[in-house]
């Protein structure tokens, strides 16, 4: 299987990618088998062919009434975006950062009525660029929605009105079966606090893709102090002795 997507391994009550509140959402993002996947949730893969480069996706409307949705594609990095498809409502072979689609002017939008998913079954992602060979190619998208002139409708504190999916490609990407593995994460105060089940290296990225830290971590728990993270979107890698690898992106 080549599409792998992330494990949901980390739990924290002060930080992670899904919020520990009482937040509903207004959306969510689901694949065809109709399994959600979380909030900021990464899509790996380590090939270029499709159909296991791509990945196809509903997005279902929590709420109660008819909304419009959109998709932004809210950054990239090892790429230029030429090579991506993304297809929501209406199908587009290279997009750009900043942009939200569909792009038609007449309905900018894609309608989803309550309970309901987008009537469309082949809206997908499927990326075909492979970057330098030394730096990963990354997306995110973001799906929100939006009034009738296509703007986004703000959130409430109650109810969160866009998703975040993100998607990795490495051609080099290897896993660590992660199923017996449950690193504890939390930060506060600049007190990076990890609990590891097993010693490892964590390589901390930005979103870029640069290399902003390195640690060892022990079996136990981990104080990484001095760690100014606050408003940082990061990608976390922890290297096994067994060569492979698990990434998790954190929205601090």
């Amino acid at each position: 299987m080549k599409k792998i997507p992330l494990l949901l391994f980390a739990y924290s009550i002060f930080v992670s990618v899904n919020v520990f509140s009482q937040v509903e959402y207004a959306i969510t993002v689901e694949d065809l088998d109709g399994n959600t996947l979380y909030d900021n949730q990464i899509l790996q893969f380590d090939t270029l062919e499709y159909p296991d480069a791509s990945f196809t996706y509903k997005v279902r409307n929590n709420t109660s009434e008819t909304i419009r949705v959109r998709v932004e594609v809210e950054s990239f990095s090892g790429t230029d975006g030429s090579m991506m498809e993304l297809c929501f409502g209406e199908c587009y072979f290279g997009v750009s950062q900043g942009q939200s689609y569909p792009i038609n002017n007449a309905q900018p939008f894609v309608y989803i009525g309550p309970g309901e998913t987008q009537i469309a079954d082949g809206d997908h992602f499927f990326n075909s660029d492979p970057g330098d060979g030394n730096s990963p190619v990354q997306y995110s998208f973001r799906f929100y929605i939006s009034d009738e002139n296509g703007d986004g409708v703000v959130s409430q504190a109650e109810l969160q009105t866009d998703y975040t999916i993100g998607y990795y490609y490495s051609s080099t990407l290897s896993m660590t079966d992660v199923n017996d593995t449950n690193f504890q994460i939390s930060y506060n105060s600049k007190l990076l606090n990890i609990i590891s089940p097993t010693d490892c290296k964590l390589e901390i990225f930005d979103i870029q893709g640069k290399l902003v830290n390195t640690h060892e971590l022990n079996f136990g728990v981990n104080s990484i102090f001095n760690q100014n993270l606050e408003g940082k979107v990061l990608i976390f890698k922890f290297q096994f002795s067994d060569g492979n690898h698990h990434f998790k992106k954190f929205i601090f």
